[in-house]
């Protein structure tokens, strides 16, 4: 549920004040209709209505939760804050003492006796797809890290996994679930690496989570954890790549998680997609059904497979044009787009379902772009998508500054070499497009900014077009 507040919104907020952006999180008396009901934001940007009598059951649960809340789990904790930041119904009250309770259990948690960690190293890139030699994989390296937490780079074609099996059994034994049992899954075994790709590193991890317990799990016990996904906070499919958030602690992994459950977290991508699409296209809101292929005699999904239709799930992206790119081929010059784009929510495969939805699929995606994709495979090695930007509020400093504001945390990661070297194969067709376009290519962070500046660009046309 990857739901998110802009960064301006991030900074303006302290914790005496409730979070703005595409979901409130409160509902006045002024807000209330005469019958007795509330307007909401639902998940996919969308108006809707609160009956009276859902709101008088949200109270009623309310003082239910509050009486016991020393009673609850982090899990029980994260549901009450997102079932309350969904209905626009979480006040202050509520969201500080969820806050509270969840910093003292993560503090509990974290009291147990471990030496002091090394600061992680920031590692330098191995070579990849497109420098060619024996060893196409690239290692994960640090981008920036705080006490609670660290943003890695997770590079192409390493996977963002929990083992289902490890989790489900760990959650048996304290009556907990784990962090992505309220997450649509992400990626397949159609999704893994090209052939020439999908060995193994010689004596290196083959996930992400197992680099994690590899590196961390001496140092921080919440990387040993499976109900805490060994910290990990979010997912990305096989073939994106670009920031990875884990948390280090267990305070780390609870305030960030209720970050995520009150739609605080800015979670951006870019993408390359065929066409040019119109700079008035600004949102996508149609909905997405997730239809998936198990094994036989096993929970592993071995095909997913997405559709948009009346069906499926509500799904919200925004989307903000960069550039119009060409690429002189056969004597034709073939229309590409670079583009950015905000999730809302958190389906599977939704950039790539949504941008081929409005007829702009993403470059190399075998699934949504297979008629293109054989062309494509011969100059983009992979599906053209990055997480260029995470934003997040960072950790207090002690649960008993909660009055304080927080520091906001914004992480920016450049493509890396093989996106960008597919980019200098392509030019810019007007002015507008030139700037953007050369900030990409340098593969330097200071250059590249949050979408909602992007998104404040002047528009080409007048109004905005809203698809879905």
């Amino acid at each position: 549920r990857h739901l998110a507040a802009g960064p301006a919104s991030r900074r303006a907020m302290t914790t005496s004040q409730a979070p703005q952006g595409p979901v409130e999180a409160t509902i006045d008396a002024d807000s209330r209709r005469e019958d007795g009901g509330a307007e909401a934001l639902t998940v996919d940007g969308s108006s809707g209505s609160i009956p009276p009598e859902v709101l008088d059951l949200f109270d009623t649960l309310r003082g239910e939760a509050l009486r016991r809340l020393d009673e609850f789990g982090p899990i029980h904790l994260f549901s009450l804050c997102w079932a309350y930041s969904t209905a626009r119904l979480l006040d202050e009250d509520l969201r500080q003492r969820i806050v509270h309770s969840a910093i003292l259990l993560g503090e509990k948690r974290d009291r147990k006796p471990r030496s002091e960690p090394p600061p992680l190293v920031s590692t330098t890139p191995g070579r990849s797809a497109l420098e060619g030699g024996e060893d196409l994989r690239e290692e994960p390296r640090v981008l920036m890290e705080g006490d609670h937490w660290v943003a890695l780079y997770k590079p192409p074609y390493w996977q963002v996994n929990v083992d289902a099996k490890e989790a489900a059994k760990a959650a048996e034994r304290s009556a907990d679930i784990a962090p992505f049992d309220d997450e649509d899954d992400e990626g397949d075994a159609e999704d893994a690496a090209p052939a020439q790709l999908s060995a193994p590193r010689p004596g290196g991890p083959q996930s992400m989570r197992t680099w994690i317990r590899q590196q961390l799990a001496s140092q921080y016990p919440v990387c040993t954890d499976a109900i805490e996904a060994y910290g990990l906070l979010h997912r990305l499919d096989v073939q994106t790549s670009g920031v990875l958030l884990a948390a280090k602690t267990y305070v780390g992994a609870y305030w960030l998680r209720l970050q995520w459950c009150s739609y605080l977290v800015d979670k951006e991508y870019v993408c390359l997609v065929h066409g040019w699409v119109p700079r008035d296209v600004r949102e996508i809101h149609t909905r997405i059904r997730v239809d998936k292929k198990k094994a036989p005699n096993s929970r592993r999904t071995i095909s997913t497979l997405c559709t948009v239709g009346a069906n499926g799930k509500p799904s919200f992206t925004e989307v903000a044009t960069l550039a119009h790119l060409v690429r002189p081929a056969l004597g034709q010059s073939e229309r590409y787009s670079l583009v950015v784009l905000k999730l809302h929510t958190g389906r599977t495969h939704q950039i790539r379902v949504h941008m081929q939805s409005i007829g702009h699929p993403l470059v190399t995606d075998k699934k949504y772009g297979e008629a293109t994709h054989f062309q494509d495979s011969m100059w983009c090695p992979r599906n053209f998508l990055h997480t260029y930007h995470l934003g997040f509020d960072e950790v207090p400093p002690a649960s008993g500054a909660a009055e304080e504001a927080p520091e906001p945390v914004d992480i920016l990661c450049p493509l890396p070499t093989d996106l960008r070297g597919v980019l200098a194969g392509l030019r810019p067709v007007d002015e507008r497009s030139r700037p953007f376009f050369e900030d990409w290519c340098t593969g330097e962070a200071a250059r590249l900014r949050a979408f909602e500046e992007y998104a404040g660009e002047p528009r080409a046309e007048p109004g905005a077009e809203q698809c879905g």
